[in-house]
């Protein structure tokens, strides 16, 4: 039995899994720090207080504050583990000046987990020698070092982390002891969102069935809402713990406020908000017609309240320096248009998003702006303008063909029940999986596919399967509250939904 003190559960464990699921691939880097899996390392007091005092970002913060604690540790083998297993680097100029061999110096800077872990064990004594010290122990076993010791690191950092030394700094007699600076980092939001859309005040009556001309019909239930795709985007991207900004037009009358209002207390920005003071000019309106399992129709009223191209101008900047950019053809053609050549000319540009819903009258009027749209996310009926055959419009696969041989990077075809088909050039189609629902794909269901597709998208800079499950575990979130609260839902939710019903068996 060994005699080493195996330390309990204690009020740091909640970053041990943290750091368990940092340690992989690459290990522990600024840009996984900005990711979900890491907010609750980013979110710690001594992280937000470095961001503060330093001015940067907080996931930069974070990585000089962990690497700061690990030369803490107390053993010189806790910070020889807990610096390779994360691959932070911290002693590999030490070793190369050493007689630490080269390939072990690669292993540890550059080689994958599996490999880093070998080096520690193979060259246990150099490791230690290389840094001054001697090793109070004889090299553990691989399995030793994988299933109980680096568990012990991390519980050892991260109490450091959560209850940090206190630094202690000599004082000039009659000269005050300095108090702690630290202030709140909004480290939850996490990518910039920009949604460019519409936002309007919707009327929703429910009904067995739309009335046929020259009848009327009772309503099962009537609603009063805020809507628009634009506002429904930025809130859903806001739950999700997005930065997200929203580019609309309002009018300046009791429905606009109350609108602004709303974005606010969700999270949204609304500082790029158009506002149109004029007095007898309305916020926008929709009528809408909910018919069983989700089917609807709608009628839009926006009395000229409508974003223009000097308003897209004037916020190019912001445009072209987010993350990810969401369009709905809400917009007049033009302001899509124009709005497409604006960020889509640099290098770095912003993942574009677009929904087409309420499609142009011609939507081959936009066949050359493809190019510039990376996920389309549509359905069958919204791309018949689109399409170059009679055949295509029946034919997801010849529809996406087509779309793909004029510059489209991804289609997302979604179906009426839920699911659908993600097409990209020169991949078989990766399905979208059906959410557990009867409740028929609705456009406020796209918009938390949408919503989660850019989280994910800027976590994971590529689409990916598991990417494509989480999306369509928002929808299926969505979907289950739907009659009871159709609201978009939180981050918690989606990842409870993807564990539950949509994560691939545990391969590990």
């Amino acid at each position: 039995m060994s005699d080493h003190l195996i330390q309990g559960p204690t009020e740091a464990s909640y970053l041990v899994p943290v750091f368990e699921s940092l340690r992989r691939y690459d290990g522990l880097t600024a840009k996984r720090l900005a990711t979900r899996a890491a907010q609750p390392l980013v979110r710690l007091p001594i992280v937000q207080n470095q961001a503060v005092q330093t001015g940067h970002k907080p996931a930069d913060a974070a990585l000089e504050v962990i690497t700061e604690q690990i030369q803490e540790l107390d053993t010189p083998a806790d910070r020889i583990i807990a610096d390779a297993i994360l691959k932070l680097g911290i002693y590999l100029k030490t070793y190369k000046s050493h007689d630490v061999p080269k390939r072990a110096v690669h292993q540890l800077g550059s080689g994958g987990l599996t490999a880093r872990r070998l080096a520690l064990v193979q060259h246990w004594r150099a490791l230690h020698q290389a840094i001054g010290e001697q090793p109070l122990s004889d090299p553990p076993g691989e399995h030793t070092l994988r299933s109980r010791m680096e568990n012990e690191v991390f519980e050892k950092l991260a109490s450091l982390l959560v209850n940090p030394r206190p630094i202690i700094e000599v004082s000039e007699p009659g000269e005050p002891i300095p108090t702690s600076t630290a202030q709140t980092v909004d480290a939850a939001a996490t990518g910039k969102v920009i949604v460019v859309g519409g936002a309007a005040i919707d009327h929703i009556w429910r009904l067995g069935s739309t009335p046929e001309a020259g009848t009327s019909a009772m309503a099962m239930s009537y609603t009063r809402t805020l809507g628009g795709k634009g506002l429904s985007q930025a809130v859903a991207a806001a739950h999700l713990d997005l930065d997200v900004s929203l580019i609309a037009a309002i009018a300046s009358d009791d429905d606009g406020k109350e609108i602004e209002s709303h974005l606010v207390r969700e999270g949204v920005d609304v500082s790029l908000l158009k506002h149109i003071d004029r007095p007898t000019v309305r916020t926008p309106t929709t009528g809408i017609f909910e018919l069983p399992a989700g089917n609807s129709s709608a009628a839009v009223w926006r009395d000229g309240v409508e974003l223009d191209i000097p308003t897209i101008d004037q916020h190019a900047t912001t445009l072209a320096s987010c993350d990810v950019l969401l369009l709905t053809f809400e917009l007049p053609q033009s302001v899509l248009r124009h709005t497409l050549d604006l960020v889509t000319t640099g290098a770095d540009r912003p993942v574009v998003i677009v929904t087409p819903g309420q499609p142009y009258a011609d939507g081959q009027l936009l066949i050359p702006l493809l190019k510039h749209v990376d996920y389309l996310v549509a359905h069958m009926w919204e791309l018949e303008g689109f399409a170059f055959s009679v055949e295509a419009k029946f034919d997801p696969q010849l529809l996406s063909d087509g779309l793909l041989s004029l510059g489209l990077r991804s289609l997302c075809l979604l179906g009426d029940t839920g699911g659908g088909s993600i097409y990209e050039r020169g991949k078989s189609p990766e399905q979208i999986p059906v959410p557990p629902s009867v409740l028929k794909e609705s456009a406020i269901t796209r918009d938390s596919f949408c919503a989660a597709l850019a989280a994910r998208l800027i976590e994971d800079r590529t689409l990916t399967s598991d990417t494509i499950r989480w999306a369509a575990a928002a929808m299926a979130s969505f979907t289950e509250t739907y009659h009871q609260t159709p609201t978009h839902p939180r981050r918690a939710t989606v990842d409870e939904k993807y564990r539950r019903q949509f994560a691939p068996p545990d391969m590990s």
